[in-house]
Formats: C-alpha cells, sequence, structure tokens
C-alpha cells in the first residue's frame, strides 16, 4: 500500500515545523481581540467543515479512516463533497491557516503551501488512483466536475 503517514500526522508533523520556526525565528504575540477572534472564526471554520465531511462520509456508512480508501464503497459527490473532493483535507488545511494566524509570524507560512504539498503527493493522488480503479467512469466524471481543494 502506497498510503504511509496517515493525513492527520502530516498535519501535526507541519503544526510542529511551524510553531518550532515561529519560536525560532521570531513571532510578535501581541494579540488584539480583534487578532484572536479572527484565529477562532478561522479555527472554528476548519473543525466545522472536517467535522461535516467526515459526518458525510460516516451517515453514507463508507469509509472514513484514510488509510483505507481502498474500503470505500460508495462515491459520494453530494453535499460538502459537490463543491471539494477533499473537504476533510481542506479542513485541516484551514485550521492550519489559524495555526498560521495564532503563531503571528511569517516564518511559519511555508507550512502552509508544505501542508499542501505533502497531503497531495502522499495521500490525495495515491487515493485518486484507487478510486479510479474502484468507481471507473463515474470517478473520473467527478473529478472533472469538482476540483481537488475548492
Amino acid at each position: 500500500m502506497e498510503l504511509k503517514i496517515p493525513p492527520l500526522a502530516q498535519w501535526l508533523l507541519i503544526a510542529a515545523l511551524m510553531w518550532l520556526l515561529a519560536r525560532w525565528l521570531g513571532a510578535d504575540t501581541s494579540y488584539s481581540a480583534f487578532w484572536s477572534l479572527l484565529v477562532m472564526l478561522v479555527l472554528v471554520a476548519g473543525i466545522a467543515l472536517a467535522a461535516l465531511s467526515v459526518l458525510t462520509l460516516y451517515m453514507a456508512k463508507t469509509a472514513i479512516d484514510p488509510r483505507y480508501p481502498h474500503k470505500t464503497v460508495r462515491l459520494i459527490t453530494q453535499g460538502i463533497y459537490s463543491y471539494s473532493r477533499n473537504p476533510v483535507y481542506l479542513g485541516l488545511l484551514v485550521m492550519l491557516l489559524a495555526w498560521n494566524l495564532y503563531l503571528d509570524s511569517l516564518y511559519a507560512t511555508p507550512g502552509i503551501p508544505l501542508f499542501v504539498a505533502m497531503i497531495t503527493f502522499l495521500q490525495i493522488i495515491p487515493e485518486e488512483r484507487i478510486l479510479t480503479r474502484q468507481f471507473g467512469d463515474s470517478y473520473q466524471a467527478y473529478c472533472r466536475t469538482v476540483r481537488r481543494w475548492l
């Protein structure tokens, strides 16, 4: 199996790297009430997006664990999945954006595109190959109409 690093582990690794960069290279941690509210709103949006995505998979009685996409029994194309093929990972990305805002350091910002690259190459592309084998033309049609991220 080509899926070796679970998405949450990738997220935690990047979040830790961002924290280290912010601490070692500098951060301005004097938050205003507005900044704190912004961080919370972005964080809640990311959590809600990921939770709604997982709930959609759960209600459809299909695979939730990203380590086993071959256990997917149903292709979900409605709801949040009609806007993004990977709304769980998009939710993780939004949470990472909130973390970046919280750290308040430009030095942590490269973690954002690094996470996108890691999750794309280590998780999403292998998942897409598996889902193409499982669902064939219907998955290909879905890919033509719904973008990978947004």
